[in-house]
């Protein structure tokens, strides 16, 4: 058991796949992003399930994705997680590394109050916990989190990844954005007082650049790589809100910063019995797994 643990610890974060890249919103390297989730739903059966978010994997029984994400299908019947897709239909991927894992439970935070109040989207941040816990292959693993109030210095290139939430694309895309500072992004003429500290900025001032969380998902990871000799990544963000159209000038993608929720994330995974493997977890860059109005829900 120690030493199933350990290995989690050693290869959750680390892409097992060549960090050769191709960028601004174009299609992933398949399995590159062995973390990604394709959140898919279905109101009722026989309806079959659709892709509707986005989300990561931070451990072998839970996702990190948005809050909005389950406006208004709220109840875990309703969702599946799927793990291992690089086509959205699964059916072009040969041999398929794909699983979906049924899901047991979903805590959105309870700061999260946009179905009250349509102006404001704080605390845009939830866990799904699966049925099962995954099983971690080459084409499934972990990203970790990022240190507990870490901030991304400005110009740093991360990814955003997904396969789109206003038309679903076959393939699995990335994007890679620049991180704009807090300073510059709550400028009256960017978003002003609909940013908070607890968000994060990223992409182009001019819409001339085409590129924005639009080639990812709501819920979905904002990536960046961490510093040290062997490469790992952590998700920093969590595909949040945009402009309405998705390219607007001056109005840059919107995520929700994840080192801000640190405590809420150890606080609720420590509520069911996994402990061991939580307090395994954060001895690994002292983390769990170590991260009607102008805008619009991406």
């Amino acid at each position: 058991f120690i030493f199933i643990i350990v290995l989690l610890l050693f290869v959750m974060g680390m892409k097992v796949f060549s960090t050769t890249r191709v960028v601004n919103g174009v299609e992933a390297i398949p399995h590159s992003w062995p973390w990604q989730v394709s959140m898919q739903a279905t109101p009722m059966s026989p309806i079959p399930y659709m892709h509707g978010c986005g989300g990561s994997l931070i451990h072998e029984e839970w996702i990190l994705t948005a809050a909005h994400c389950f406006i208004p299908l709220n109840k875990p019947s309703y969702w599946r997680m799927c793990l291992g897709k690089h086509h959205m239909n699964s059916s072009m991927d040969v041999p398929s590394a794909e699983k979906c894992y049924k899901v047991d439970g979903i805590i959105r935070h309870k700061g999260f109050v946009y179905e009250q109040d349509r102006t404001d989207i704080t605390n845009d941040i939830a866990l799904v916990h699966l049925a099962e816990p995954v099983n971690m292959t080459r084409e499934i693993s972990p990203i970790c989190l990022p240190k507990p109030g870490a901030v991304m210095p400005a110009g740093t290139p991360c990814f955003v990844t997904g396969w789109g939430d206003e038309k679903v694309a076959e393939k699995l895309n990335q994007a890679a954005l620049p991180v704009i500072d807090f300073q510059t992004c709550s400028k009256p003429s960017y978003w002003w007082d609909t940013l908070r500290p607890s968000m994060i900025c990223a992409g182009y001032e001019s819409p001339d650049e085409l590129k924005s969380a639009c080639q990812g998902d709501s819920g979905g990871p904002f990536a960046c790589a961490a510093a040290g000799p062997k490469t790992t990544w952590e998700v920093h963000g969590i595909v949040s809100f945009g402009p309405r159209g998705c390219i607007k000038d001056k109005k840059p993608s919107v995520f929700t910063r994840v080192s801000a929720f640190s405590d809420w994330i150890i606080d609720n995974i420590k509520k069911l019995p996994i402990q061991p493997v939580i307090k395994g977890s954060r001895m690994h860059n002292g983390s769990v797994l170590f991260s009607a109005s102008l805008y619009t829900l991406l």
